[in-house]
């Protein structure tokens, strides 16, 4: 029964790593219609930072999400010991150690089992909420992700930072158009951006997913000439080279090896009146 009850203690005690975890996935399922989660960086941050984490192997995440119910521990018996009172360490050693007396005074052992669910409870807690601010802070200073994925040029391009902070302050989405090369074809997709991933320790696009996403033919209005006498063909494409079609679906999906290259806009979306007085949204690019 104690070696049951030892494994039990050591899973509460790991509790607070858990809600840790779910402090930081907690901002995924909070309201985005509010000004603070629809923001351009802060979406995009939250988001980054959460797939950053999916993509820690066994090893790191073993590290990361042991190291906080470890420091969180000894703050909190620092600060137990700051208050004058005690934690009955040789209780806890004795259960993890299969102690057959451990249980032979029922009163003692209720009042430490009561007082150690009430730690583990606010232990809990305090590790939920900071998952909150941890995932707080990289929402407030972006580059705190290249602590955790590096350099990337793509991340820098799709986050805004290599825009000044006044002017990603001011950014509301951001529109890209993505050249796209087959053996048939080669197409420009533009849409905005909603979501992208990048390969790990590599500086490559896995893939990038637009919403209101339209597709234009490069070689539909295309001409090849062949030099006479030479074999050489030459192939030229005119300025309007294709219709925009829009493509079905709220959301199009371009995987990383398909694209050859991107083009980024950051627009401001400002509020205007008509000569009628009613309000009208412009799309202002940010330069």
């Amino acid at each position: 029964m104690n070696i049951a009850l030892g494994a039990l203690i050591i899973l509460l005690l790991l509790l607070p790593a858990l809600f840790f975890r779910i402090g930081i996935t907690f901002w995924r399922f909070s309201d985005k219609t509010s000004q603070a989660a629809s923001t351009f960086s802060g979406e995009l941050a939250r988001r980054n930072f959460i797939n950053i984490l999916s993509k820690l192997n066994f090893s790191e995440t073993l590290f990361f999400f042991s190291i906080v119910p470890l420091v969180q521990h000894l703050i909190s018996v620092c600060v137990i010991d700051w208050w004058g009172r005690e934690i009955d360490f040789r209780l806890l050693l004795n259960i993890f150690s299969s102690q057959k007396d451990i249980i032979s005074d029922n009163s003692l052992f209720d009042k430490e089992l009561t007082s150690f669910l009430w730690y583990i409870l606010w232990e809990t807690f305090f590790g939920f909420l900071a998952g909150l601010v941890v995932t707080q802070c990289f929402i407030w200073f972006p580059s705190l992700n290249f602590m955790l994925i590096g350099e990337n040029m793509y991340l820098r391009l799709f986050t805004g930072l290599l825009l000044e902070p006044s002017k990603r302050a001011q950014v509301d989405l951001v529109l890209v158009d993505v050249v796209s090369e087959t053996k048939e074809v080669t197409v420009i997709y533009s849409g905005i951006l909603e979501k992208f991933d990048t390969v790990p320790d590599k500086n490559e696009l896995a893939y990038i997913t637009l919403s209101g996403t339209r597709r234009r033919d490069l070689r539909k209005n295309s001409q090849v000439i062949e030099l006479a006498n030479s074999g050489v063909k030459t192939t030229t494409y005119e300025n309007d080279s294709g219709d925009m079609i829009i493509i079905p679906g709220k959301y199009f999906t371009i995987p990383g090896s398909k694209i050859a290259n991107v083009n980024v806009t950051y627009i401001d979306i400002q509020t205007t009146t008509d000569p009628n007085g009613a309000p009208v949204q412009v799309l202002v690019p940010i330069n």
